[in-house]
């Protein structure tokens, strides 16, 4: 079978968003007291960290392998309202923004400060809003090509469907477990008594490397092996819909 370049260019769109980048987004975020055994590092880093970049640089990889492939196909001229479907002109905008968030992502990736630096705190929040702008984009994105193609595909929207609301689903559990462990660690932070004030006074200002140490304060055994489950759970369920979504498009 021969994919057009459309094709592939959905094919490798679906991966990169639905598979890696939702993966390593999740693993970013409610990952960070994952143990690799009795280990909580992965070749010197946090594990949850090594996960994550190694899930969003094969998103940015295949990102911008699917804009070539995109770009090779309507031969370097942009989607034209006036004659092409206004669907098709949205998608080419948001998917362009998508683009653009994705080389901004890699720029901060390769310049980013030390964890500790004083800075840090600006590569933290650019990083996190520009992949949050481009995550959330990806989901109207995807939508409009799927209405776009009903027609011919119907099975399209409904299955996107299932997996933007099972990723809804999936962030408010997760969420909720996340403030489960922020109130059971309350009471113990509470009765916490530090006797030694220079002590105090020289820690304060230590920053944590986030990148080489996980959160160890972050709730019981029993609340990281549901987060670890669901991760598990979301890789089953994410990896089926896309590979029935390439079906539809390969066809």
């Amino acid at each position: 079978m021969t994919l057009t370049l459309i094709q592939a260019h959905g094919l490798v769109m679906i991966l990169a968003w639905m598979v890696f980048g939702s993966t390593g987004i999740l693993f970013a975020r409610y990952g960070r007291s994952l143990k690799l055994g009795a280990r909580r590092q992965l070749l010197g880093k946090a594990v949850w960290f090594q996960i994550h970049r190694f899930l969003l640089t094969l998103t940015s990889l295949l990102t911008l392998l699917g804009f070539l492939l995109i770009l090779v196909r309507a031969s370097g001229q942009w989607v034209n309202p006036q004659t092409s479907d206004i669907r098709l002109f949205i998608h080419s905008i948001c998917g362009g923004i998508i683009v653009c968030c994705v080389m901004t992502q890699i720029w901060l990736a390769l310049y980013r400060c030390h964890p500790q630096s004083h800075f840090r705190f600006m590569f933290d929040w650019s990083h996190r809003i520009t992949g949050l702008l481009a995550f959330t984009l990806v989901i109207p994105t995807i939508f409009l090509v799927a209405l776009f193609m009903s027609r011919s595909r119907p099975g399209f929207v409904p299955i996107f469907a299932c997996w933007t609301g099972w990723i809804v689903i999936l962030v408010i559990i997760f969420e909720r477990i996340q403030y489960q462990q922020r109130v059971a660690i309350l009471p113990v932070g509470n009765n916490v008594r530090i006797d030694d004030r220079n002590q105090e006074n020289i820690n304060i200002n230590v920053r944590i490397d986030t990148e080489a140490s996980t959160n160890a304060n972050v709730g019981n055994r029993r609340h990281n092996q549901i987060k670890i489950l669901l991760l598990f759970i979301h890789i089953i369920v994410t990896t089926v819909l896309s590979i029935v979504l390439i079906v539809f498009i390969s066809n």
